[in-house]
């Protein structure tokens, strides 16, 4: 039997309606003004093609082996570098409910995808404070 993570992206109305979303949410980080800085000079086609792929993956089963935590500070390193923190996690976070909620995506799944998404806040708070350091 399926846990209900598996079924999550199925549940979001599979990758069509990810696909949507991922784009959606993007127009949304890249106006909004705490998080747009970075975003500038990237290939948006590519990053969405990217966070399509991570998402499909955090909303099904993210496979033994795969290192979220070591991806996510590679993927991010330079934004790290320039600054970026949990404040501006959240912000991205909120954008992503806020995108989920426009398309008519019910509330507990919503609450499921922030309860995939939400612990890899700490990694965003760890890498700040290390910049600091």
């Amino acid at each position: 039997m399926a846990t209900k993570k598996q079924l999550l992206l199925d549940r979001i109305g599979g990758d069509a309606a990810l696909e949507l979303a991922v784009d959606k949410f993007y127009h949304k980080n890249v106006a909004h003004a705490e998080v747009a800085r970075f975003f500038e000079g990237v290939d948006m086609q590519l990053l969405r093609a990217h966070q399509f792929k991570f998402m499909k993956l955090a909303f099904t089963e993210i496979p033994e082996g795969v290192d979220v935590v070591g991806m996510l500070e590679k993927g991010h390193s330079r934004l790290f570098a320039m600054g970026l923190n949990e404040t501006h996690f959240d912000v991205i976070a909120s954008n992503l409910v806020e995108t989920m909620q426009e398309l008519g995506v019910a509330a507990d799944v919503i609450n499921d995808a922030v309860a995939v998404v939400g612990p890899l806040r700490s990694i965003f708070e760890n890498k700040a404070k290390q910049q600091v350091a």
